[in-house]
């Protein structure tokens, strides 16, 4: 469920606790905007693996039954994944698809229950236990109605074979885990008004990166980066981002300032905490005054943000 309109939770008194003890309101989710899944850094960053492995993976923990056991069909997950399914050809689509699977069997994420095939019906058992203790490494936590935003998906250039729904969900688990989300919960030193301020002024729900670095750590092409960054803000509405620009050196060379991304809103557990531009374009602009202190004179491009959000509102 998509929750559209919800304003600033202190919308009169910005800091003051909730109740004393939170930061923000917290707003019970529905169906799948209530629940989600992790999925292991360890996976989002493993290049060794198939572009589609994060949308394989979540299929695999979206799809698993109480007994941790899953059953389907190589096609079932390519076409969950945008792909068209081609069971007939040796190293097509399923067969690709199929050594990822294996790729998982053997570190330990799945064992197959039956013969493996790339046109029949298989049975699988999660490994749970070495699911979470490689999230303990990093994970990054998405909830199933973002995935089932992201896997529905149909681009406007359908030409484009650089992006595909998997490949916007890899790029989206990314950006959600080196996004940084303050705990709601406050310590007792910080339920005060003043104590709320300076810990979001120090810790913002934002994070900078440069698109080049960040493309090549999960495999893809910086160009096609950009791309999903633009798809995932402007039309999926998920994410928040102020594009990097370049400044002139003091030796009268350019350079190009990292990008500031943040999410569209908050959310913790099964709670909704805030939303729309009061919530992201503040915690972006509290990143740009912290990346000051290394970028001198770092500032946010207002004019670049009015042309790209003409026309459009991407609140939620």
């Amino acid at each position: 469920m998509v929750i559209i309109g919800v304003s600033n939770s202190h919308e009169l008194n910005l800091y003051e606790p909730v109740d004393g003890k939170y930061e923000y309101r917290r707003i019970p989710l529905e169906d799948l905007a209530s629940k989600y899944i992790y999925i292991p850094l360890s996976v989002i960053t493993d290049t060794k693996l198939d572009i589609r492995r994060v949308g394989i993976l979540s299929y695999l923990r979206i799809h698993c039954g109480l007994n941790n056991i899953i059953n389907f069909t190589i096609s079932d997950i390519v076409e969950w994944c945008g792909a068209k399914p081609d069971n007939r050809r040796t190293n097509g689509m399923n067969d690709k698809f199929l050594f990822t699977l294996d790729a998982f069997n053997n570190g330990g994420y799945l064992t197959y229950l039956t013969e493996k095939s790339r046109s029949s019906y298989m049975k699988c058992k999660f490994n749970t236990a070495l699911h979470y203790n490689e999230c303990s490494d990093g994970f990054a936590a998405i909830y199933l109605d973002e995935i089932e935003k992201i896997m529905s998906y149909k681009k406007a250039n359908s030409k484009d074979s650089t992006i595909n729904n998997a490949t916007i969900l890899l790029v989206f688990a990314y950006l959600r885990n080196k996004i940084n989300r303050r705990p709601n919960e406050l310590k007792p030193e910080e339920r005060c008004s003043e104590n709320i301020k300076s810990r979001r002024e120090r810790f913002p729900d934002a994070y900078n990166g440069n698109i080049i670095d960040m493309a090549n750590e999960i495999g893809i092409s910086s160009k096609t980066f950009s791309k999903i960054i633009d798809i995932l803000e402007c039309e999926l509405h998920l994410i928040v981002t102020d594009k990097a620009y370049r400044v002139k050196n003091e030796d009268n060379e350019f350079r190009t300032l990292p990008t500031i991304f943040a999410n569209a809103y908050k959310r913790e557990d099964k709670y909704l905490l805030d939303t729309g531009d009061n919530y992201s374009r503040t915690e972006i602009e509290l990143k740009a005054e912290n990346m000051k202190q290394h970028y001198q004179g770092y500032k946010i491009d207002k004019k670049k943000r009015k042309n790209k959000t003409k026309g459009g509102n991407a609140n939620e």
